[in-house]
């Protein structure tokens, strides 16, 4: 029978395996920017972005800095968890991978019964096509048939809607029976979707990354009605100048507020940022619980690589009686770093905010975040655990290092460590067994004394002095 002792040894064996599974099975995103986030239920989903192409690869240069990525994720918020470990599931390889890669599109939860995702607009890039131009030398040694096929590889599609489902976690188009006439194909637009389940698309852009020469922006109006798969244009008296990246927040009382973004005042000309207190572009606009103010975070004064901050980098819009005021929004803890084109998601008393490009003063922002940061709306902190309970304010404690996602080097520290538990609990066992089967044994050897009769009171006569008959070892019970 197995020594209890032995038991419980190979259970920890056990839980250090099972330990050591999850952390090198677990999944971590890398860093992005543009992507689109949407929240359904407990599941904050994630979809695209661009990521940033490491020094190492070949194929990086001045023209191609960053891929667009095609990967569904969902970060769990079910239960707590902390800023270092957060909880993402990988949807990417259960079929509800993107058809093409994407950024800076727009995402609302619609339809009959609320449970679809609309991808709106957003730039659509072949990354099968982008793949097969990377593995020819011809193209990748001639920047110009380089820009040239690169540019071939965004004409994806001419869909302005695509479709997600997480039930069946399959993407689709609109398919037959759309009534009216798509606005043309964009990104960044301004995009928000009403109780009755009517989106709202205003402005946006084409550019070279949606398969147009020539840079134009829009001041047009169109509405998605999700339920009656229906579009139409609205002609809207008084209708802002055409612009692209603002922020919009449907407010309670039915207003679609826009916030910052760029200008134009001619198709093919130069953009110029929208006026607010320090214009900015990239940045999120987030409805706080009490309907009565909109935090503002981050984004950047100038566009599109070499990237400013601006400053203040945290706003606060008091929208309780107009006009509407601005104040910069003092928040504790510890800041993330400066971000922008990243995504804020308000859930219970957290915004959560999401990679981004790292914002550096005039350089290019080709760094971006992997990591997600908690602001309680409630205390005006920064925390580094999520709570499914109600907060309580904290007192603020003294400055420590801003926490940041799982690294390389600590995966590889936790697996080693792992790997050594699992090394010395082997030795512990083998060497209590070891001494169990010694100790046995010579309780066995001891149960015969010298005196030529063993403990039974039988004489010994004809038996070898281990006690046992001839062809038989004592070291067999053991």
């Amino acid at each position: 029978m197995r020594n209890p002792k032995t038991k419980f040894l190979i259970k920890i064996i056990f839980f250090v395996t099972i330990f050591i599974c999850n952390v090198i099975g677990s999944f971590i995103p890398e860093g992005r920017a543009g992507q689109e986030a949407i929240l359904i239920g407990t599941q904050l989903y994630f979809m695209g972005g661009s990521r940033t192409i490491p020094s190492s690869n070949p194929i990086k240069s001045n023209i191609r800095g960053y891929n667009l990525s095609d990967e569904v994720f969902f970060l769990d918020l079910s239960s707590a968890f902390s800023t270092n470990n957060p909880p993402f599931v990988d949807l990417s390889d259960a079929g509800a991978r993107m058809e093409f890669g994407n950024e800076k599109g727009s995402v609302v939860l619609g339809g009959a019964n609320k449970d679809n995702v609309y991808l709106v607009g957003g730039t659509q890039q072949d990354l099968a096509l982008l793949n097969k131009d990377d593995q020819n030398k011809t193209i990748t040694s001639n920047q110009t048939l380089m820009i040239e096929q690169i540019f071939n590889t965004y004409n994806a599609t001419d869909q302005m809607i695509f479709l997600y489902r997480p039930a069946s976690r399959a993407w689709s188009t609109l398919g037959q029976g759309v009534i009216g006439t798509q606005p043309t194909r964009r990104r960044t637009t301004s995009t928000v979707i009403d109780q009755n389940g009517k989106i709202y698309i205003f402005g946006g852009r084409v550019e070279f990354d949606m398969f147009s020469h020539t840079l134009i922006l829009y001041n047009d109006l169109y509405t998605f009605d999700t339920t009656l798969i229906k579009w139409e244009k609205i002609d809207a008296a008084n209708a802002p100048s055409a612009r692209s990246h603002a922020t919009p927040i449907l407010l309670p009382s039915g207003k679609i507020l826009y916030i910052g973004g760029v200008t134009q005042s001619a198709p093919g000309v130069q953009t110029n940022l929208l006026p607010m207190t320090e214009p900015r572009v990239g940045h999120t606009a987030t409805l706080t619980p009490n309907n009565k103010t909109i935090i503002i975070l981050g984004g950047t004064t100038s566009y599109v690589l070499n990237q400013t901050v601006p400053q203040p980098n945290y706003l606060s819009l008091d929208i309780s009686k107009e006009p509407y005021q601005y104040s910069e929004l003092k928040l504790s803890g510890n800041n993330p770093p400066y971000l922008s084109f990243h995504t804020t998601t308000l859930y219970s008393n957290y915004m959560i905010v999401a990679f981004g490009n790292i914002t550096n003063d005039a350089s290019p922002s080709y760094e971006t975040s992997p990591n997600i940061y908690l602001l309680d709306v409630n205390c005006l902190a920064w925390a580094n655990k999520f709570s499914t309970d109600s907060s309580s304010c904290p007192t603020p404690s003294p400055s420590s290092p801003s926490p940041s996602g799982p690294s390389i080097g600590l995966i590889v520290g936790l697996v080693l460590v792992g790997l050594f538990a699992i090394v010395v609990v082997a030795a512990i066992i083998w060497f209590i067994q070891k001494k169990v089967k010694k100790r046995k044994k010579s309780n066995i050897l001891n149960a015969y004394p010298s005196n030529g009769y063993p403990s039974n009171g039988y004489p010994s006569n004809g038996y070898p002095s281990n006690g046992y008959p001839n062809g038989y070892r004592a070291e067999s019970c053991a």
